[in-house]
């Protein structure tokens, strides 16, 4: 059995394409099978963020971002209500400590910026530079099944309906809808939170140019969609003359575009929740019958590769192994990031995307040599956990902010409203989050400090009455803070509990999914993520808060200046103890 090339790839979207063309300028024999290499047409993968275009700068991928009609993104522009908003900016290459790393910016004014533009165009980009290598052949044919040993069942190739290829490794990248997943994937499959309906609107109905526009619509949904569930918006140019707007959908069900039902919950629920110059414009395109794109929601947890015998010979990346919910648009992001780690590994060593980068890594000589598996094991359990500085920030914060901003419930109200008015102190707690947004700093503790920041200062503003009053209201006669009376404090102090146990919710069963080693070993699958284990020192303390809040409250209402006043709930009580004695 002859093996003309050194590594296969099934799929040639953005992980495959670019991975081919890195794995080609590394010395590697590199053959591309893909299903249909005609312009891909879709509504998600249209916004790259900063960290995204560092990693394509390393790849030497960076010009595949040009002549596309690609559009600077310089920040964000996030709405908690139709007529509240705060813009947050991408921070300047100074404001970056230099552990994170760092790569020219974009920006002319050294502020570090992405891009947006149409999704299969930048596809097609990529595959033009993956066709220009010279060590990578593409073949247009589907994949029907890949090809095993018969001794010791690793993977050895792949068949098509024509032929079948062999090579020491193959790399699936057939994305979100992926065939192999399911047998070779890992422990976990994907779970879908919700849907994206997408459209594409006038050039004019962009609010602030430039910016990726995040409409929380909770808000406005309690006022006009009552007993509704309304997700959040996003608005952003994905060229000169375009600009695209995807509505979420919460729940694994998608109301039917065939009958209707979709646009009428477009047009009755989501439009009035939408500033108004979107609304209209969205209004408009429904009316004239404008095609709505849907796109499911999913989140996978990440599975370590090549661990399980019929896994030897087999990695599976990009959307086929990890998936978030893409509200953070983050995605390409890690992906482009798991090319660089990835070809940094399995390349000959001739040339690196991590030559003369401060997180680069030693690959073991004998790891070059593609067909001995467990050096090259040993280098995938390495690329596993040093992703995950960079893809559990992504990973997290994108299903921790999808939770905080999509769900309706009152405590996560409170949340939700204390992170846009962290939002709007500026400073740190912009440039903070913003960072990790950005994919330019992979820190899991930044992410969780800023994390429970926010929380602990949405208690704060619920303690001093102005947590529904934007930071300057006051100053400008348009609302007055009502602190509230001590007599409320025990109620608040049990409020205080409840935020910060569903803070712990939302943020700690992912944190579980990102730091767990789980793999489905000798064909097992892994439990299912417990809930109550990672969360037991929470609840301890909780039990101890509760407890001193209870003898707090029991002194406070006794006290001297209050044990006699009118407003206080137990007066009679108190009456009633001090006539027994």
């Amino acid at each position: 059995m002859s093996e003309a090339y050194d590594v296969i790839v099934v799929g040639a979207g953005v992980v495959g394409a670019a991975l081919s063309t890195s794995l080609g300028r590394a010395g590697r024999r590199v053959l591309v099978l893909e299903r249909d290499m005609s312009e891909p047409d879709r509504i998600v993968g249209e916004l790259l963020q900063p960290g995204g275009v560092r990693a394509m700068q390393l790849l030497g991928l960076a010009d595949a971002l040009e002549g596309i009609d690609a559009v600077q993104t310089v920040g964000y522009q996030i709405f908690l209500s139709p007529e509240e908003n705060v813009r947050i900016q991408y921070p300047h290459i100074a404001e970056l400590p230099s552990r994170y790393g760092r790569s020219e910016p974009l920006g002319p004014d050294m502020h570090y910026e992405g891009r947006s533009f149409h999704h299969g165009q930048f596809i097609m980009s990529l595959r033009a530079r993956m066709l220009a290598q010279k060590n990578v052949t593409a073949i247009e044919a589907a994949v029907t099944s890949l090809v095993h040993d018969a001794h010791d069942q690793r993977v050895l190739g792949v068949r098509t309906n024509t032929a079948s290829y062999y090579a020491p490794i193959t790399i699936v990248a057939d994305g979100i809808f992926s065939k192999f997943r399911k047998e070779y994937g890992g422990a976990y499959q994907p779970k879908v939170w919700s849907h994206f309906v997408g459209i594409e609107l006038p050039p004019d109905a962009v609010l602030t140019p430039k910016h990726g526009h995040v409409i929380l619509n909770q808000k406005a949904a309690k006022m006009t969609a009552q007993n509704q569930q309304v997700g959040p918006a996003l608005v952003y140019q994905i060229g000169p003359d375009v600009t695209r707007l995807l509505v979420d959908v919460p729940g694994p069900v998608l109301p039917s575009a065939s009958n209707g039902a979709l646009q009428r919950y477009l047009s009755s629920v989501v439009v009035p929740c939408l500033p108004s110059k979107i609304g209209s414009a969205l209004a408009q395109e429904l009316e004239k019958g404008t095609r709505l794109r849907t796109m499911p929601n999913s989140f996978l947890p990440p599975s370590m590769q090549g661990m399980r015998q019929q896994q030897f010979g087999l990695i599976v990346v990009g959307d086929a192994m990890n998936m978030r919910h893409p509200l953070t648009g983050g995605g390409m992001t890690v992906a482009f990031w798991d090319c660089v780690y990835l070809t940094h590994i399995l390349g000959t060593g001739a040339w690196s995307p991590l030559d003369a980068y401060d997180d680069s890594f030693p690959v073991p000589a004998s790891a070059r040599d593609l067909s001995n598996w467990t050096e090259v094991q040993s280098m995938l359990r390495a690329w596993h956990w040093k992703r995950k500085k960079l893809a559990s920030v992504i990973n997290i914060l994108a299903m921790s902010l999808y939770s905080l901003f999509g769900v309706p419930n009152d405590h996560l109200t409170i949340l939700r409203t204390g992170c846009f008015r962290y939002f709007e102190r500026g400073g740190d707690c912009v440039r903070g989050p913003i960072s990790l947004l950005a994919g330019l700093a992979p820190d899991p503790l930044l992410l969780v400090y800023h994390f429970f920041s926010v929380a602990v200062y949405s208690v704060l503003l619920m303690f001093r009455g102005d947590l529904f009053v934007p930071i300057g209201a006051a100053s400008k006669g348009l609302a007055k803070p009502q602190r509230p009376s001590f007599l409320q404090w025990p109620v608040l102090c049990v409020r205080a509990i409840m935020v910060m146990t569903y803070a712990c919710f939302v943020i700690f069963p992912v944190i579980y999914t990102e730091t767990s080693s789980k793999m489905a070993f000798f064909g097992f699958r892994a439990y299912p993520t417990p809930i109550l284990k990672p969360l037991w020192p929470f609840f301890a303390s909780s039990a101890i808060v509760y407890y001193c809040v209870s003898k707090m409250q029991y002194a406070g209402v006794r006290s001297e200046t209050y044990a006699k006043d009118p407003k206080n709930p137990y007066l009679k009580q108190i009456a009633k103890e001090q006539s027994h004695h």
